[in-house]
């Protein structure tokens, strides 16, 4: 990593996460303070900044030096702001979301990555714990990564719709529901990242059905087994926030898990950047 004056690196376990130091992200970033922030990120899976109080266009200029940010695309059209930057209580969701995985995968092409402040939060509870896909994938024997090379797999809306209840249910009601993006689309079960080259698993326990290739038993027993493989302590960090606080991941690259263990509002202002359609190994 390039040295830039007056900021640090610390990293925080030994497969995923780094502590970056001497940002102030309110304002324009260099070109090498932006080549730093960008090699942390694909060095460690996800960066954390302190202190970071930032209105929404600041928030948007911080993540547009990484790419293009877009509405959530998992919000309906007509539902979604014209802001891509949102600040919203994720605790009404909570139990939703408590699953590890990827933003948004049953689209063509998932998020490149996401931000995410905390701008409120409880008094308790509300970590949210990272897992690398490279150390995932890595450590599988040789023979189970041979075998998952060549697989793709199913990432579908319908998993989500139903963790949602009633309200998944009117969203899926909507005319224009699967008209935005279909509600599923099949990747390789290993993704081979655009910048790193490294191999990353790429199936997760929010959006991933079944494996192409398999038979309905054979998919459903190899699924299980990777999405209690990807919980392990060994590829995981866990980070408790604090306001102000803001997190900044490859969703090519890890998997996130938001712990519902809290009670009350837990305001978190977020922005997900346009990814790519995932490639497999050739």
């Amino acid at each position: 990593m390039s040295e830039v004056a007056n900021v640090s690196c610390q990293q925080l376990t030994s497969s995923v996460g780094a502590l970056l130091d001497g940002f102030d992200l309110r304002r324009a970033l260099t070109p090498d303070e932006v080549k730093y922030i960008r090699q942390a990120v694909l060095d460690h899976g996800v960066v954390f900044f302190h202190e970071q109080d930032l209105t929404n266009e600041q928030m948007h200029a911080f993540v547009s030096n990484f790419g293009v940010p877009v509405p959530e695309p998992f919000a309906e059209p007509s539902m979604r702001p014209q802001d891509p930057v949102s600040a919203s209580d994720l605790g009404k969701t909570k139990r939703t979301t408590a699953v590890w995985h990827t933003d948004t995968t049953f689209v063509p092409d998932p998020p490149l990555g996401t931000a995410l402040r905390a701008v409120k939060l409880p008094p308790v509870g509300g970590d949210t714990c990272w897992s690398s896909m490279y150390a995932a994938y890595d450590a599988l024997s040789e023979r189970m990564q041979q075998f998952l090379d060549g697989l793709t797999a199913v990432h579908s809306i319908v998993p989500v719709l139903a963790r949602f209840g009633a309200a998944g249910a009117a969203l899926d009601g909507r005319a224009d529901s699967a008209q935005v993006f279909g509600r599923q689309n099949v990747h390789p079960v290993i993704r081979v990242h655009p910048e790193t080259g490294r191999k990353a698993l790429f199936v997760n326990e929010g959006w991933t059905t079944r494996i192409v290739e398999l038979e309905e038993a054979e998919s459903a027993a190899v699924l299980r087994l990777l999405f209690e493989h990807v919980k392990s302590p060994d590829f995981n960090m866990r980070w408790k926030w604090k306001p102000n606080d803001l997190a900044f991941w490859d969703n090519r690259s890890v998997q996130h898990y938001a712990v519902p263990d809290y009670t009350g509002e837990r305001v978190m202002q977020r922005v997900v950047l346009q990814g790519d359609v995932p490639v497999g190994p050739k």
